[in-house]
């Protein structure tokens, strides 16, 4: 299989809430556990031998059944995944476990809850700062959570299934992370849209599977060099962005995507789960202390700092920052965000959306004036230390 195969089969694989990996799963007998979040743990459902699965709205072309219970005013995100959650779309689900990442989800949760068949559903309560105070209420909650899915599964989750769970997930990260890391070279041999496909999709199929299409992907683009031409490179910053359709947006306008900073971007892959500690501990401290997303209190400042890093070191032109329209909590770091482009020099977009949208006309307008502005200010440069401009 060459390069452009195996990303069609991680393609096929985003095209509905099921896919052909999961069906052979659970034809095998084999259970899936459905998530929305990445503060939650999926080491704990492989512990326990069921397969993670991270919810997303994908094959949602509507939100009108959503729209029964829940305000227009909540991000299309929520309301699209509840969508297709009323219309059966994930029955093939053995369970479900929520959080209150934002009140938007938490609130869709109790619709879950009640109008879904979905076997098993619970939620957990995950504090909003990552102070040293507030680590062990987060570890009595997936004691809880493990409890909750024992007595359900009738199974049990030992220190030993745990500790074998996190070197399986951090295999994948590892990998992920090295495919990523071909995209700090000045001629990548993958493009943005190509990589959201893969990240995406080690999400959403069972990690066997996936571990050995992406062990074929690595062989095969080290064979590959990038054909195509691209005008900057940018960083996608934000957070639920589970179409890599958008990230093909900017790239049809001459911008080359080199990371995304989102929830099934970097966040999935980035700092591994410490194999050294108690496996619980370890897997408490990776997903509490890392670098913080926007529903993190007081996150700003270490967040941007890490973007800083991420900047440098695949060697950026600019930022765009994508805020699913009616979303709090990135709205709220969109402001922060806006406030330090002021006096930073890191050229930087914001960029509201719609998820699932259809109609990208204002948007391609906005990323080509993005990316002409990065252009002249390099041309500037140039000319100001002498050089002959790109």
């Amino acid at each position: 299989m060459n390069k452009n195969d195996i990303i069609n089969v991680f393609q096929q694989v985003l095209e509905n809430p099921s896919n052909s990996f999961i069906e052979q799963w659970i034809s095998d007998g084999g259970k899936v556990m459905g998530y929305y979040c990445s503060l939650i743990p999926p080491e704990i459902f492989t512990a326990a031998g069921i397969t993670p699965y991270r919810i997303r709205a994908a094959g949602s072309d509507s939100t009108d059944l959503a729209d029964v219970y829940v305000s227009s005013q909540l991000c299309t995100f929520v309301r699209h995944m509840l969508n297709l959650a009323l219309g059966g779309q994930f029955d093939f689900l053995s369970g479900i476990v929520a959080m209150n990442g934002c009140d938007q989800a938490r609130r869709a949760y109790d619709i879950w809850e009640k109008k879904t068949d979905i076997p098993f559903k619970t939620i957990i309560s995950v504090p909003r700062t990552p102070a040293n105070y507030n680590i062990e209420w987060f570890k009595e909650e997936l004691k809880k959570l493990i409890k909750a899915i024992e007595n359900h599964f009738s199974v049990k989750i030992t220190p030993q299934s745990l500790a074998e769970a996190i070197k399986f997930h951090n295999t994948t990260r590892r990998k992920l992370a090295q495919f990523n890391d071909l995209r700090k070279e000045p001629d990548p041999p993958i493009n943005g849209y190509e990589a959201s496909i893969v990240n995406i999709a080690a999400q959403i199929m069972p990690l066997k599977d996936f571990n050995d299409l992406i062990d074929k992907l690595l062989q095969a683009v080290g064979k590959e060099k990038r054909t195509g031409r691209y005008r900057t490179r940018l960083i996608v910053s934000g957070g639920e962005m589970d179409e890599p359709e958008f990230v093909k947006i900017i790239e049809d306008q001459g911008g080359l995507v080199v990371y995304e900073d989102t929830c099934f971007g970097a966040r999935y892959y980035e700092e591994p789960v410490s194999e050294e500690e108690d496996p619980l501990n370890s897997i408490a401290n990776r997903y509490f202390y890392r670098i913080p997303c926007a529903r993190m209190g007081n996150s700003f400042d270490r967040r941007y700092e890490n973007l800083e890093k991420i900047y440098r070191e695949f060697k950026a032109e600019g930022i765009i920052s994508q805020i699913l329209v009616h979303c709090i909590l990135n709205s709220g770091f969109s402001f922060q965000l806006k406030r330090k482009a002021k006096t930073s020099e890191i050229s930087t977009l914001l960029l509201d959306r719609e998820c699932r949208m259809k109609g990208y006309g204002q948007m391609k307008t906005r990323v080509q004036a993005f990316i002409e502005s990065i252009e002249s200010k390099a041309r500037k440069e140039d000319k100001y230390n002498g050089r002959t401009s790109k």
